[in-house]
């Protein structure tokens, strides 16, 4: 928005900012929350779960191709 010299306006209007600061509010609890988490664990090698136990039989047979 411009004013009478053509130059340009350095606030909003009173609504707009009252948005813009209820905005930045929601933004920094979101923030926030996300903060409060657990970091999470991202090391590859980590087991999470038992592995499937073994056949008694020994490993699976390898496919025939032809």
């Amino acid at each position: 928005m411009q004013d009478r010299h053509g130059g340009q306006r350095l606030f909003g209007t009173t609504e707009e900012l009252a948005r813009q600061t209820e905005r930045t509010r929601e933004i920094t609890k979101q923030a926030v929350e996300l903060l409060r988490q657990p970091v999470p664990d991202t090391f590859l090698g980590r087991k999470t779960q038992e592995p499937f136990p073994r056949e008694e039989q020994g490993p699976m047979p390898k496919p025939q191709r032809g």
